[in-house]
């Protein structure tokens, strides 16, 4: 039971540091930046669910994904109706 429980404590300290480290590295401006940190480390687990809810994607986010969108687009739009290769 205590492998579960050791188990279960490592992923939430995983998250707890991957939100800490996406809140810095998102440069909200040093309020909003010093409010998530404060609301994450005061409540690791209600706090990081609550981050990543609210989390709203950045510019570079969206252009990636309209880029990936695009690429996909495109090739399928090259590739044969026919899956069969002769």
């Amino acid at each position: 039971m205590s492998l579960l429980w050791g188990t279960i404590a490592v992923a939430l300290l995983i998250v707890w540091v991957i939100s800490i480290v996406d809140i810095v590295r998102r440069h909200l401006g040093a309020k909003r930046t010093a409010a998530w940190i404060l609301i994450v480390v005061i409540l690791p687990v209600v706090g990081s669910l609550v981050y990543w809810a609210m989390r709203r994607p950045s510019a570079e986010e969206v252009q990636r994904t309209a880029d990936a969108q695009r690429d996909r687009r495109s090739e399928a739009g090259r590739r044969r109706f026919d899956s069969r290769q002769f």
